[in-house]
């Protein structure tokens, strides 16, 4: 993947670029806009502008420069999730650093995708389609996706992806006034990093990578691994629902099968009217409680128990959480940018038939997720631009990266964190026993002083750290 990043990067059309403009935002915060061009290759290119959130270092320590931080997604609002929580980010690093966050191109206040006439019906359809209707009825649904955010954003569509977001973050670097940058990036943030580290090797100066994605994928690959380590942490929760006398599995699939057939009384929605609790509900809810292994499992377990007497709300409630549904219809989680930016970066499959055809192996290997894992990408087959696929990273040199990854994390399987270190040679590898999504600021004080000495340092431990 990172191979061609710096391939097509290194045509960028240099620009000349003011400093920025911070003002007050609200209690330490500074906003501004980075105005960039849609296509960093051409130097008559239209221009967006990207939402972007200082706070600036506390002291009393000597500044050390700028930590860009990066939630993931792909399609998260970056400036809000570090307006949420810019404490996570603990007194050492807030006092010697300015965290620095800018939405990218797509997604949060920076030329947002939105689709979300279609989004509705993409929501709603069968996640795992049996007969030739619910088949295509999930095609209708994801070419209806597809072809309005063709409507809307035929300029820029086809400048959102990694590679843009990667030359976009360099931009900022520059308008920063800084030589190099910090970085740390969860999730789909990993992938990110990673491109902008094997772009610009000279302006990292440290970075973190946490939730590991290696990112040169095929699509059916990518969705099948995620859909196994889903799996492992449903059997996971299962086990620990034997032990403490809770629904499991056994109910789970009851409870899907019935909303398959008809859907669930409830009271609750986060998009206008209440709506009742559909088996894409049940599913999506569950894989949002599964994340966290403390609170998501007990709400997944009384989910399922009201599921069982009729009422589908917590299910609704849960599945709204995942998507970030808002009263308006749109998405806080920009599913359009999500469908975008993977659509662009991933081998995909040929065709509609061809994800059909490769839904039979999904289903064996991860029978409760692999199949609607696979088909919540199915607009990628009716997407308007080609596919720009990535191959695997090379890069040389990465001692002043740390990959983490979670043992059992449920969405970015350890697989993918052995990948990308593998990828970026020299970069220090921190495994970690758990099976919540990420790693550090959730208590583990072994991951965050292994992240903090190197952000601190910039050079990574000479032995990888060993964190239960």
């Amino acid at each position: 993947m990172l191979g061609l990043i710096s391939a097509c990067l290194a045509q960028l059309v240099p620009r000349v670029r003011a400093p920025l403009e911070f003002r007050a935002c609200g209690e330490a915060f500074e906003c501004a806009e980075l105005r960039v061009p849609i296509d960093h290759e051409r130097a008559d290119s239209e221009e967006i502008a990207l939402a972007v959130l200082r706070v600036r270092a506390t002291g009393p320590g000597e500044r050390i420069g700028v930590l860009f931080v990066n939630p993931g997604g792909p399609g998260l609002s970056a400036v809000d999730y570090l307006r949420a929580g810019a404490s996570r980010y603990g007194v050492a690093l807030r006092e010697r650093f300015d965290l620095i966050a800018f939405d990218t191109r797509g997604s949060g206040a920076s030329a947002p995708l939105d689709c979300r006439e279609s989004l509705a019906a993409y929501f709603a359809q069968d996640p795992t389609p049996e007969t030739d209707a619910e088949w295509q009825s999930a095609l209708d649904a994801s070419r209806a996706l597809a072809d309005e955010c063709a409507r809307k954003h035929a300029g820029l569509l086809p400048f959102i992806g990694t590679r843009e977001s990667a030359a976009d973050l360099d931009a900022l670097r520059e308008a920063l006034g800084e030589q190099r940058i910090s970085y740390l990036g969860f999730s789909y943030g990993t992938a990110l990093g990673a491109s902008y580290a094997a772009t610009f090797p000279a302006r990292v100066r440290a970075m973190v990578l946490d939730g590991a994605i290696e990112p040169s994928f095929e699509l059916t690959v990518f969705a099948r691994e995620q859909a196994i380590a889903v799996e492992g942490a449903l059997t996971a929760y299962d086990d620990a629902a034997a032990e403490k006398g809770w629904n499991g599995i056994a109910v789970l699939e009851a409870v899907f099968a019935r909303a398959e057939e008809t859907p669930l009384a409830s009271g609750a929605s986060s998009v206008g009217e209440p709506r009742a609790a559909r088996s894409s509900d049940i599913l999506y809810g569950s894989v949002e409680a599964l994340t966290d292994p403390d609170e998501g499992w007990r709400e997944l377990a009384l989910a399922l128990g009201a599921a069982q007497a009729g009422d589908g709300s917590r299910f609704v409630s849960l599945s709204d959480r995942y998507f970030q549904r808002r009263s308006d219809g749109s998405s806080g989680l920009r599913v359009e940018t999500q469908l975008g930016v993977l659509c662009a970066d991933l081998h995909r499959p040929a065709s509609a038939q061809a994800f059909r055809d490769a839904l039979p192996e999904l289903e064996r290997e991860a029978p409760h997720i692999g199949v609607a894992n696979l088909l919540s990408h199915l607009p990628c087959a009716f997407w308007p631009e080609p596919a720009r696929p990535f191959e695997p990273p090379r890069m040389a040199g990465a001692g002043n990266i740390l990959v983490i990854a979670g043992r059992a994390d449920p969405l970015t399987p350890h697989v993918w964190g052995e990948r990308l270190s593998a990828a970026l040679r020299g970069s220090t590898l921190l495994g970690v026993d758990t099976r919540e999504h990420t790693a550090y600021g959730r208590g583990r004080e072994c991951v965050d002083q292994a992240v903090v000495a190197l952000l601190l340092s910039g050079e990574a431990p000479a032995t990888a750290p060993v964190c239960p």
